[in-house]
């Protein structure tokens, strides 16, 4: 068994980006090759490996290397344990997607019970290293590094990359719709305009929970893409105490679009199977003093359909609008933000130039602009991510830096900062002077 440098909390971040670097070529052991694997005693499936365990020392796993999710870096590990299970890769005897895309949106996609699978630990002395997607992988389980963590008998922890192996493709998650031929919905009374595909049948409902509901319904029957437009506007705001109001519901929400509107995509986690769990997704955007929600329910994991899925992105994109659509995302911060200062105390302009060049992080700089506004200037002070800073401050200072990077570029820099603790809330390059 190879010597390992034990794992501890303070590097689990490392070992997150480790266990991500999946699909490229792997630091192979001495004497690997490509092709076809050459089973021999103690070569295992990943099914064979789960459904008994493996004699003490090495043994190899033919297997599947499905990683996680880019871009997210997962929880804490729980305490004892030195990895974050969720950003393990997983071993399965086939391709298993992690994810799938929908309406533009990565989401995720559990393995389910039914799936025999092993999380995959790479040791921390192994560097950041790329693993091919399918491989016979030598190593080890019951290792005592890793006793502590949950359902210690599923983790392999890697020795070698034995061999490298011909991969199959996973099937695409998400591909673009022919929309040319579909039928198209329209109704006058709340202005929208829709297509769905011909064959399809349409079943409309008007004032039962909705001002107007329509069913688009394939073959089979649990194709199903549901419209709903109810009254009055859906908003929100980060600090609701009694939580999302019911459209936005569910485990995230996240920036999409429906049409041209900008819209909040819900992912509404359901009952869990051996197979998989149900799941609903949906697309909500306000509309004229209403709220318009396109719905679809299925089932991931194993059973994902991805062309039921494609059909709702295309859908959803058809999405049309008989006037102009403003201010439509329901969790947009600033359309709920103040308008006007708080009482405060505030802190004064020189300590908000001096925290703002503190917070830069630019060289030899100086103070080009500062303003103190409400909340709801501060987040249309310019476009990006700054407009969704956390919290509700009473005030912002708008501080304007200039000097130099560290790699020596000239820079602007426009930071935020709570005007009552200084903390600073946000910084971007500062936009062009008019």
């Amino acid at each position: 068994m190879r010597r390992r440098a034990r794992w501890s909390i303070a590097v689990w971040l490392v070992a997150a980006l480790t266990a991500g670097c999946v699909g490229g070529a792997a630091r192979p052991a001495a004497g690997a090759a490509t092709g076809t694997p050459t089973l021999s005693p103690g070569t295992l499936s990943v099914a064979a490996a789960t459904s008994r365990r493996a004699a003490a020392g090495s043994v190899d796993v033919i297997a599947y290397v499905d990683p996680p999710a880019e871009g997210d870096a997962g929880g804490m590990p729980q305490p004892g344990c030195p990895v974050v299970l969720d950003r393990l890769p997983v071993l399965t005897d086939h391709p298993f997607a992690r994810t799938f895309a929908v309406a533009g949106v990565v989401l995720p996609n559990p393995v389910p019970p039914a799936l025999p699978a092993l999380r995959l630990v790479i040791p921390l002395d192994f560097g950041l290293i790329a693993l091919p997607p399918h491989a016979r992988l030598r190593g080890h389980f019951d290792d005592p590094d890793y006793a502590s963590c949950a359902d210690p008998g599923s983790l392999f922890v890697l020795d070698a990359v034995a061999q490298t192996l011909p991969a199959d493709q996973v099937g695409a998650t998400e591909t673009a719709v022919t929309t040319a031929g579909w039928a198209s919905w329209h109704d006058d009374g709340v202005g929208i305009e829709l297509s769905h595909p011909a064959g399809w049948t349409v079943a409309v409902t008007r004032n039962v929970g909705a001002i107007v509901q329509a069913r688009f319904q394939g073959t089979p029957a649990s194709r199903t893409i549901q419209l709903a437009v109810i009254a009055g506007q859906t908003l929100a705001t980060p600090d609701v105490e009694t939580g999302l109001p019911a459209p936005l519901a569910g485990a995230r929400q996240l920036p999409a679009l429906l049409g041209s509107a900008q819209a909040r995509l819900v992912d509404a986690p359901g009952d869990a199977t051996r197979t998989g769990q149900s799941r609903e997704v949906r697309l909500v955007a306000n509309y004229q003093g209403n709220t318009v929600v396109v719905s679809v329910r299925f089932e991931d994991g194993l059973g994902l359909d991805h062309a039921l899925l494609n059909t709702f992105t295309a859908l959803a994109a058809s999405v049309r609008f008989d006037r102009p659509v403003e201010a439509s995302d329901p969790l947009d911060p600033t359309l709920t933000a103040s308008t006007t200062l708080g009482k405060g105390p505030f802190i004064s302009r020189g300590r908000a130039e001096t925290a703002a060049i503190a917070a830069s992080g630019l060289r030899q700089a100086t103070v080009a602009d500062a303003r103190l506004v409400a909340e709801r200037e501060a987040r249309l002070a310019g476009p990006g991510t700054c407009r969704e800073f956390q919290g509700r401050p009473q005030g912002v200072w708008l501080v304007t830096v200039q000097g130099t990077q560290p790699t020596g570029e000239d820079a602007r820099m426009l930071v935020y900062l709570d005007a009552a603790t200084a903390e600073r809330l946000c910084q971007a390059p500062a936009p062009a002077a008019p």
